[in-house]
């Protein structure tokens, strides 16, 4: 496609601006040559016209590459709700999440790609949400995707020093949570999560990367100067 092609369209819109294949293809066309500003505007006038899926999606696909994500997300929210067995529309939302740093819903998002073909791959997802997805410690293990999941290989034993921390984790954490039925009895209440904050370089990821940790437990971190 070129300039005359899209010329040419233009002038056979204008003649019937109604013709929603033909402005289709003219707002694909558009948006395959990146002229995004131009095929946002198709896409919206076919929304005015019909409340397409399609043009819906087509249309998330301009603002992600704009680089409004959150507004891609929005649309492709609004699809997926009212039903979608597309998986191009997974993908491109479990694109938009991870942009946004929202690594759970997009796992979420590539799981129910691949329940729709569990031979589905792609290359960008599966390295960025396996590599991520192994520091999400919100569910348990059972629950969360072998494909997703990178067990560490190293426990408390292996974080020299800070014993007092340790013991600390062990008897506000973790204990808690391995005999809840022990604690309860002594009213203790079981849950919650722990913050490690220190300079750069103290040992909070390295111990909070540790399989000691029970699966439910929420980790956070925060640095100073």
């Amino acid at each position: 496609m070129n300039d005359k092609t899209i010329d040419s369209l233009r002038e056979a819109l204008k003649h019937s601006p109604d013709n929603t294949p033909l402005r289709f293809l003219l707002a694909d066309t558009l948006l395959t040559l990146n002229r995004l500003d131009e095929a946002e505007i198709e896409y919206a006038a076919i929304l005015k016209i019909s409340n397409e899926d399609k043009a819906k999606v087509g249309l998330a696909n301009v603002f992600y590459r704009k680089g409004s994500y959150s507004a891609c997300n929005v649309v492709l929210e609004e699809v997926i709700e009212k039903g979608t067995s597309d998986i191009a529309v997974f993908t491109l939302y479990a694109k938009g999440l991870l942009k946004e740093n929202s690594i759970a819903k997009a796992i979420e998002a590539y799981k129910n790609a691949l329940a729709i073909d569990p031979k589905y791959f792609n290359e960008e997802l599966d390295n960025q949400l396996r590599q991520r997805g192994s520091n999400e410690i919100t569910e348990t293990e059972e629950e969360i995707d072998n494909r997703f999941l990178q067990k560490p290989k190293i426990n408390f034993g292996d974080v020299g020093g800070m014993e007092l921390v340790k013991k600390e984790i062990e008897l506000k954490i973790i204990k808690p949570l391995l005999h809840p039925e022990l604690y309860k009895a002594y009213g203790k209440k079981v849950g919650g999560g722990i913050l490690l904050y220190g300079p750069p370089g103290c040992g909070k990821t390295f111990i909070a990367k540790s399989n000691s940790w029970p699966s439910k437990c929420q980790i956070h971190k925060c640095e100073f100067e």
